[in-house]
């Protein structure tokens, strides 16, 4: 489940978590669902569970890698600007556009970029302000339309909704909500407003152009999956219930539930489906509990499923580490992502996985000095 936040920072970027594999541990780390069926995956969570050795893989030899597998998918880039600064992926604008960030200090967002992956220029959209008195900083970054919205919180509380055009121009204060100190769990645009949901429970609409921030009806202790789904538990609630295990379309009035078996622990559900395991073994099903589906890897998932379709897991035979791969669960073909894992002193290996984007169509990691950049719609 996702970290919680602490003041003054935004969330951990998920290609900040690591796996651990040592003898007789497991530490693994879970980046939320993506796209469309899940929660802006900035936040990583960590949880650990004290194991047997991990048994051998099926194959213990690595898929091909993705340049061989889905070679239009990958792109690499610089992972940094000409003046040195790290770009953080946020999302696709378009076929050949990233939304990117880059921060001033530790975990402070400076500026929004539109970065063309063919010509590897840059274009500024806006500077992102940190107003005085800022204890969470900018986050969960998304464009819809010709629009881009994040939010920030003050330290009274209050949170603040920030857009600005992607054509370019001055970030403007959409909106503010007061109550409730954890920040916001969901962010979206919809049409010509701005979707949101605290932590805390309750999602909210606000007119993109400007305005005061309204309670949705029957959303009080809902959370933003993604519009015109809410459902509950949200991301950051209790431990034994899956995350979204009920779900309600505000639209059309549609209400969806989880099925739950006996010996089964559920960790999070999308609109379609949910993932979860038993008895060490992980999968995923539709939300009425059929057409299960096992997911690879044999420790704790370190990726996310995206849209539904797309698991990145770590692969390892006992303590030795084989590859970190993406795998299509629609056909079962695989690829090695190319990410290296390090040595444990005491035996075993740790390994940083990658970024899934909100959109759930970007997955982003970084190798030395280069951005490697996978759009999942090309797949």
């Amino acid at each position: 489940r996702p970290r919680r936040r602490r003041p003054r920072t935004q969330p951990l970027l998920a290609a900040a978590a690591v796996v651990v594999v040592a003898a007789g541990v497991t530490a693994g780390v879970t980046t939320g669902f993506g796209g469309p069926a899940g929660p802006a995956p900035a936040v990583a969570p960590t949880s650990s569970a004290r194991v047997a050795t991990p048994p051998p893989t099926v194959d213990a030899q690595p898929p091909e890698p993705i340049e061989a597998v889905w070679p239009r998918a990958l792109r690499k880039v610089p992972a940094t600007t000409p003046g040195g600064q790290k770009l953080r992926p946020e999302q696709f604008i378009d076929d050949d556009t990233l939304l990117v960030s880059t921060w001033s200090s530790f975990e402070k967002t400076s500026a929004l970029y539109a970065y063309d992956l063919g010509t590897r220029k840059l274009r500024t959209i806006t500077n992102v302000p940190t107003p005085k008195g800022t204890v969470l900083f900018a986050a969960d970054f998304h464009a819809g339309g010709d629009r881009i919205v994040w939010w920030s919180q003050l330290r009274n509380g209050t949170t603040q909704i920030w857009s600005a055009p992607l054509s370019g121009g001055d970030a403007e204060l959409v909106t503010t909500l007061r109550g409730g100190r954890q920040g916001l769990d969901g962010l979206e645009i919809a049409g010509d407003r701005v979707v949101f949901s605290s932590r805390s429970g309750g999602v909210h609409t606000a007119p993109l152009s400007g305005g005061p921030a309204a309670p949705l009806d029957g959303g009080a202790s809902m959370h933003l999956l993604a519009w015109p789904w809410i459902g509950e538990p949200g991301p950051f609630g209790p431990a034994d219930e899956p995350r979204f295990a009920r779900i309600r379309n505000v639209e059309t009035g549609e209400t969806r539930s989880a099925v739950v078996r006996d010996g089964e622990e559920m960790s999070a559900c999308s609109v379609a489906r949910c993932s979860g395991h038993r008895q060490g073994v992980y999968f995923r099903r539709l939300r009425d509990g059929s057409g299960e589906q096992p997911l690879p890897g044999h420790f704790n998932r370190m990726g996310s499923l995206a849209q539904d379709r797309f698991h990145i897991t770590a692969l390892a035979d006992g303590l030795r580490f084989i590859a970190v791969t993406l795998t299509d669960l629609t056909d079962g073909r695989s690829a090695d992502l190319g990410i290296k894992a390090r040595k444990n002193a005491g035996g075993g290996f740790a390994v940083s996985p990658p970024a899934i984007a909100a959109d759930g169509r970007l997955v982003s990691y970084t190798i030395k000095d280069t951005l490697h950049v996978i759009d999942l719609s090309k797949i």
